[in-house]
């Protein structure tokens, strides 16, 4: 998938091209699958007061809530030391394929899957790492169960597929151990910048009204204020890199995550993944994705346990955090920063940043990993044999229970989940609940997803706002099945709203787009979520923006439903469409043909902002499409575009332009095309007058023909006076 983002109205949003619109509110697509939840899965594990798995116990030492609602337990599984019994305790109740939240229960007793998941580390925390996992697979040519290893740093990186071959297993460890991460930013860098700031806070407590400038004046060099601006716009500088910076991270961590977890979902029972960090950076823009790692895990049966790889660390991190919160305290406190220079910006964004820094502590985004999948974090020791230690007796001695929700509807909301045990003194370790929606077939969920999907289980399909939405197909040499997206709505029926600082509005709301195949199994999503946040003056301004979401699917040959769904989360409110998509099956060589689309404008574009592969292109002019908007006769007339792939040793292919009415052909003119571009494709761009036309309903159509083979395309146009 390939992104682009440009500037519309107020909004930053993606632009593009589309294929046939759907306006109206469409009706569900026949053939879709209408259900409930029908069962949860839930792995549970029972230690005692020395952390060892309590056995013996029965579904009725069990409780199970669900949003604080007791469920009744419909099965009940115990695994004990590897070995599944023949029979449950209690009757296991029918699943219905495809609707049960959590794999597949164990059915037979065999060896474990874990993945050894390898963060950026620093050289003695990998070393440590290193070393505890090669302890734990032992000297012994094959290991009883089944290990992954992997890297996550910019990009993830297998070192070795699952495999029982300790051998193999080893190498890809001292692999492991030889590598270096990448470090964006480092320690020195944030000493330098606390320095700076600290700089910054004593030279203003010396600055005097005339060296600061005056009201409205700029602060002269030289003076303490004219110091303590250059040290604070150092410091602004590392602190906002650093924030670029620790988002990339958090991204690349979050989709390695994801796609591990992805990869073992179709493995029965328990699986572990055990991630090796230094702290997890969760800033503020990943943390949706990262709470969609914890449904993926839990939804996959695949508990994280965290190591905190730095071992025993010399100075405590939460008395790090108050020692940061603390500064920022005194830094706007005693200088009078905010009344100095007439804004409480530096001081509010310190106070803002509190949160950020929690979220680096190990203990709030490790623990948070671990405890809600059911998973434990080790911290604070250099021995972390332990740790693999209880990972196995968790694998091999759990209980798995099952049952039917009493709230069975897909609405896309959170429901927890809670298991309690009568016995006393033990602790319990599940997970923590669900997004309440349609299985998803492996793929992960983002949390601003779910709300999503639930409006496409609503009857009737729900229709707040006026949505547009289409697909084009553009059979490029190098993606045959390229099939661009594109959603556009008006930001007018969303909610904004005044924040509680009475200084600004606040927005959100996400568009989703799912392609499912003709067994309606999903085949590939693209979403985008906004929040968006501006200054009060400017929230009259936002209410009469636009939104153009855009994305470049590709798609096998085959023909799909495509639901898009645009969801105002403040008021809960939505507009579902849905169309057919027909992506055919293509021959490189042979002549191809994209989409014909009708041009609503076009942009020029910066070189700089010039993707090569965007197929909407034209030379240094990006052409937005028109989505079946009706076109006055006032323009005179309209724009449309298309792309042809010459077949290969071929004659130059040839082209006509047809206009028809009603099944009958009111128009027809030969049309020539234009010379290929250095890739071989011949970018078609044209004008068809409109101002002597009736109104009414056109099809406007384009046949290429090159030797014996011949392509037709068409799109309708609604002309109005």
């Amino acid at each position: 998938m390939r992104d682009l983002v440009l500037i519309v109205a107020v909004f930053l949003v993606l632009p593009a091209p589309s294929g046939r619109a759907q306006q109206p509110p469409a009706q569900r697509a026949t053939g879709s699958v209408e259900g409930r939840v029908t069962a949860v899965l839930v792995d549970v594990v029972v230690r005692d007061k020395r952390g060892e798995p309590v056995r013996g116990l029965t579904a009725s030492d069990f409780e199970v809530f669900e949003d604080g609602v007791p469920q009744k337990i419909g099965s009940f599984t115990l695994v004990s030391d590897g070995a599944v019994p023949a029979a449950p305790a209690v009757p296991v109740v029918t699943v219905t394929p495809g609707t049960e939240l959590g794999s597949p229960p164990p059915v037979n007793s065999g060896p474990t899957v874990t993945a050894l998941v390898f963060d950026r580390l620093s050289p003695e925390a990998r070393r440590l790492a290193v070393e505890a996992a090669k302890n734990y697979l032992g000297t012994k040519e094959q290991t009883p169960d089944y290990f992954g290893i992997f890297s996550v740093d910019l990009a993830l990186t297998p070192y070795a597929p699952f495999t029982r071959n300790a051998r193999v297993l080893r190498q890809a460890l001292d692999k492991m151990a030889g590598r270096a991460s990448s470090q964006f930013s480092n320690p020195e860098e944030q000493q330098r910048k606390q320095n700076l700031e600290q700089a910054a806070a004593a030279a203003r407590q010396g600055a005097t009204p005339s060296s600061a400038g005056g009201p409205g004046g700029a602060p002269q060099m030289g003076t303490a204020a004219g110091d303590a601006q250059l040290a604070q716009m150092e410091a602004n500088m590392i602190r906002d890199f650093d924030v670029m910076a620790r988002n990339q991270e958090g991204y690349a961590t979050t989709n390695g995550l994801f796609a591990i977890i992805g990869g073992m979902r179709p493995l029965p029972g328990r699986k572990s993944l055990v991630f090796f960090s230094e702290g997890v950076a969760i800033p503020p823009a990943v943390h949706r994705l990262f709470l969609g790692v914890i449904d993926a895990a839990n939804r996959a049966n695949v508990s994280i346990y965290t190591m905190d790889a730095a071992g025993l660390r010399a100075e405590s991190e939460q008395g790090k955090i108050r020692d940061t919160v603390n500064q920022a305290g005194r830094r706007g406190i005693d200088t009078g920063y905010a009344q100095n220079t007439k804004t409480d910006a530096p001081l509010m964004k310190d106070l803002e940043k509190n949160e950020d820094v929690l979220r680096q502590d190990p203990h709030t985004g490790l623990g948070e990993l671990a405890r809600d999948t059911g998973g434990l974090l080790f911290e604070s020791t250099n021995n972390l044999r332990q740790g693999f230690d209880r990972i196995e007796n968790d694998l091999r001695n759990y209980y798995l229970l099952g049952y039917t929700p009493s709230n069975d509807t897909y609405d896309g909301h959170f429901r927890t989940i809670d298991v309690k045990v009568s016995r006393p003194g033990v602790t319990v370790a599940a997970r923590k609940g669900y997004f309440a929606v349609r299985d998803p077939g492996g793929v992960p969920i983002n949390s601003w997803e779910a709300p999503a999907l639930g409006a496409l289980e609503q009857k009737p399909v729900p229709n707040a706002f006026p949505v547009r939405a289409a697909a084009l197909l553009f059979p490029e040499r190098d993606r045959p099945g390229l099939a661009p997206v594109v959603v556009d709505f008006k930001t007018a029926p969303l909610t904004f709203a005044p924040a509680e600082d009475g200084k600004t509005y606040t927005s959100d709301f996400a568009v989703l787009v799912r392609f499912l195949d003709q067994q309606n199994q999903l085949a590939r999503k693209v979403s985008q979520h906004y929040e968006v946040k501006g200054p009060i003056a400017d929230l009259e301004r936002a209410r009469q923006g636009e939104v153009i979401f855009y994305r470049e699917p590709e798609l096998p040959s085959g023909v799909y439903t495509m639901e898009t769904i645009v969801y105002d989360a403040p008021s809960a409110k939505s507009s579902v469409r849905f169309s057919t998509v027909e992506v055919p099956k293509v021959d490189p060589a042979a002549l191809r043909m994209s989409s014909l689309m009708i041009v609503r404008r076009g942009e020029k574009v910066p070189e700089k902002d010039r993707r090569a592969e965007n197929p909407f292109l034209v030379n240094d002019t990006v052409l937005y499409p028109s989505l079946g908007e009706p076109i006055s006769k006032t323009s005179k007339e309209i724009g449309f575009y298309f792309v042809v792939y010459p077949g290969s040793g071929g004659p130059a292919p040839e082209s006509v332009l047809q206009l028809l009415q009603n099944g009958s052909r009111i128009a027809e003119v030969p049309m020539a095309l234009a010379a290929p571009d250095r890739s071989g494709r011949v970018q078609q761009v044209g004008r068809l007058p409109i101002d002597r036309l009736a109104p009414g309903t056109y099809e406007l159509q384009a046949a290429v023909k090159q030797g014996g083979r011949q392509i037709s395309r068409s799109t309708i146009v609604r002309i109005t006076e």
